[in-house]
């Protein structure tokens, strides 16, 4: 794929993901490439896009910039796939349906995307005990080749992401704001090695930290995990409008269920009684109960119309 035309409009001022979205359908149906669509002249990207001639007029203006940045991004270990591509992952077209992100950029192996793949969320603030299951989780898993995906923050994210890459496993970074901001943190440094891990960006490259943009970031790790860990989440955030979003989708969620939960974990029963799969601790060693975690990672449900939902009865 030739990445600069992408770049020109992600960057031309009024082409949307939705705009992107309805390209990538049109490129399929004329068995098109991104270039063979921009020569196809206004009129046809007009209508394929959604969008007034006169946005499309400003495209080639972009091209210049387009270039300068992809040659910075290539630079850095960037790639790009988007929604006309074959090798865009195919579990996120099947969980997330029309609202797959139009465009990924990437930095490390992006072999992970095709990795069995647990999702998890949590709290920033989460309890030492929260924290210390995550980390037994996601060692265990990645002990089982499964991949850890989550997002970038404090607490359960970051716990979860190194604990899998402690124990040599693989994990993906998924970012709530452009991939030029992509740094690594200090809690993870000594434990990164460069061909476990994969970081990815559903924002054009430069676009800094927005709240509306973590909510949707939620929803592509959903779409990148074969099922989700609810670690402790309580009655609003981030964390709670991940789990109800997996119970909407009917994506197989995974909750701790703790016997007495603390204020950072109120809602862990709320999900649980929602449909949530609960982890209990096994009778022996009290570590998680993974057993059909691992299930759900090693058998690609999402495959099969409504395979994740009979989790749920």
């Amino acid at each position: 794929m030739n990445e600069i035309p992408l770049l020109q409009l992600i960057h031309t001022k009024g082409i949307g993901e939705a705009a992107l979205r309805r390209l990538a359908e049109a490129c399929a149906r004329d068995k098109l490439s991104i270039d063979g669509a921009l020569r196809r002249g206004a009129p046809w990207l007009s209508q394929a896009l959604g969008v007034s001639e006169e946005i499309v007029g400003n495209i080639a203006g972009a091209a210049d910039a387009a270039a300068r940045l992809w040659e910075d991004l290539r630079r850095q270990g960037v790639s790009i796939i988007w929604l006309g591509d074959n090798h865009y992952p195919a579990r996120l077209k099947a969980v997330l349906g029309n609202q797959a992100p139009a465009f990924l950029f990437l930095k490390g192996d992006a072999k992970f995307l095709e990795s069995p793949a647990v999702g998890f969320c949590g709290s920033r603030k989460a309890s030492e005990k929260g924290l210390g299951i995550t980390r037994e989780a996601a060692a265990a898993l990645a002990a089982r080749n499964v991949c850890v995906v989550s997002g970038y923050a404090h607490g359960v994210d970051l716990a979860a992401h190194r604990a899998a890459l402690a124990a040599g496993g693989a994990t993906i970074f998924v970012m709530a704001e452009g991939i030029e901001h992509f740094r690594i943190k200090k809690e993870i440094a000594d434990v990164l090695d460069k061909g476990q891990f994969l970081v990815v960006s559903q924002f054009p490259p430069g676009l800094p930290w927005m709240a509306r943009n973590a909510m949707k970031r939620n929803s592509t790790i959903i779409g990148l995990s074969d099922g989700m860990i609810l670690v402790e989440s309580g009655n609003t955030g981030g964390t709670f409008a991940a789990g109800d979003e997996a119970i909407k989708r009917h994506h197989p969620l995974f909750v701790i269920d703790f016997g007495s939960p603390g204020p950072s974990a109120e809602a862990n029963p709320h999900f649980i009684a929602r449909g949530g799969i609960p982890i209990r601790g096994r009778s022996l060693d009290r570590k998680p109960n993974l057993d059909r975690v691992l299930e759900v990672a090693n058998k690609p449900r999402w495959r099969a119309a409504g395979s994740a939902a009979s989790l749920f009865r």
